[in-house]
């Protein structure tokens, strides 16, 4: 059997998650095959079902396909009609297949679900009446509870607060419909890890991003530093990519220490991963000779930059070289109106990518850059490679999408 999957993620992320993809088809076999890539999604095909299909770090989702619906226009005659063929759908086959990825035993009867309805395009109904339409047909054929996300629905409690067992998820493009289910129980950008938070935190497949574009051409880094850890998830995303690393992360915010510190004995790194409380204007670690400073700093918009650096990060960029070794290089994501590819430039920094992506609305900045003294930085080849593949297929351009 060929099961059809759709690994979802940040706009502008695409290459990088076909190249996991392709690391995962490495692992298990020939049995796995990157199909196509598209805006915000990379499609692939296994021939056995898989848990290592909920190990790729930069998929915000990934989704079992169960097929097309046709026919499905902008008018409200089109609910009632998507309603009807859903119907034809078999569910059994999928829920199983997702049920023995989970590695846990089959549905139960009357577990409760929810269904997610993503429309394209100007139509004269909204999500809510899709998902409140297959909702019922799907629990009448599987013999579950539907729990419903509509604010006018009067259902009780809410698919934001239920325990769905699984998810459904719709499709509506054009005339068409995609009818998939969710791989994963949760969202696998919700890491279970990250439950201690503040403002500005970054969303987690973007920080497993961050640490694979900064992992080396030649040999993964054994010495890592995020100056601005926040609530750890650059750094703890960074420790689980390299195993044999040895992590420092810092803030000036106390409170930011200790979220990050308790998220990462949750996510089980905390043994190799050394935090402190420190201004990253005023640094107080002793190390020289790091080989990946990867982090997320203040943007001035949900959280400003404080202590020495109040004005401006300026002066971190220009002593960011002492604390790195000859080979050393940087990962960083920036809201794109700082302009920080430009910045280093002039401070004689290389930068071998400056790539846009678009989180939350915004347009950002991933960047991976060497300072002057470093040997010359490169993306790993075969992420290099992706990259060109996702040119060509005119999903992002040398800078941008």
């Amino acid at each position: 059997m060929t099961f059809r999957l759709t690994a979802r993620c940040v706009r502008g992320l695409e290459w990088l998650l076909a190249a996991q993809v392709a690391e995962l088809a490495a692992a298990v076999g020939s049995s796995v095959h990157v199909q196509a890539l598209a805006e915000r999604q990379v499609t692939f095909t296994a021939a056995e079902a898989d848990a290592r299909w909920l190990s790729l770090s930069t998929a915000d989702d990934v989704l079992l396909d169960l097929g097309t619906l046709y026919g499905i226009d902008h008018t409200r005659a089109a609910v009632p009609e998507l309603a009807r063929q859903l119907a034809r759908v078999d569910f059994g086959p999928g829920l199983r297949t997702v049920r023995r990825v989970q590695q846990r035993p089959q549905v139960p009867p009357g577990a409760r679900f929810d269904v997610v309805a993503a429309l394209l395009g100007r139509r004269n109904y909204n999500r809510f009446a899709v998902e409140d339409a297959a909702g019922e047909v799907i629990a009448r054929a599987v013999g579950a509870r539907y729990v419903s996300r509509n604010p006018a629905a009067g259902r009780g409690e809410r698919a934001e607060t239920a325990e769905s067992e699984f998810t459904v998820r719709l499709a509506l493009s054009g005339e068409t419909v995609e009818v998939a289910l969710r791989v994963p129980r949760r969202p696998l950008h919700r890491r279970p890890w990250k439950l201690d938070t503040g403002p500005g935190t970054l969303h987690p497949p973007l920080a497993a991003a961050l640490a694979l574009i900064g992992g080396g051409a030649a040999s993964p880094p054994a010495a890592i530093l995020d100056p601005f850890c926040g609530d750890g998830t650059v750094a703890i995303e960074a420790a689980l990519a390299y195993p044999g690393a040895a992590v420092t992360a810092a803030d000036l915010d106390a409170r930011r220490v200790a979220n990050a510190r308790a998220n990462a004995e949750r996510a089980g790194v905390a043994a190799r991963t050394r935090l402190i409380r420190a201004d990253a204007g005023r640094p107080v670690w002793r190390e020289r000779g790091f080989e990946l400073l990867v982090t997320n700093p203040p943007w001035n918009r949900a959280v400003g930059a404080a202590g020495a650096l109040a004005d401006g990060l300026d002066a971190f960029w220009r002593t960011t070289p002492d604390a790195l070794a000859a080979c050393g290089r940087i990962c960083t994501v920036a809201d794109a109106d700082l302009d920080v590819p430009a910045r280093l430039r002039r401070r004689g920094y290389s930068v071998a990518l400056a790539q846009s992506i678009r989180l939350a609305g915004r347009v950002s900045h991933l960047i991976l850059a060497a300072p002057p003294h470093a040997a010359e930085v490169a993306l790993p080849a075969a992420l290099g490679q992706w990259r060109e593949r996702a040119a060509k297929a005119a999903i992002v351009t040398e800078s941008g999408f």
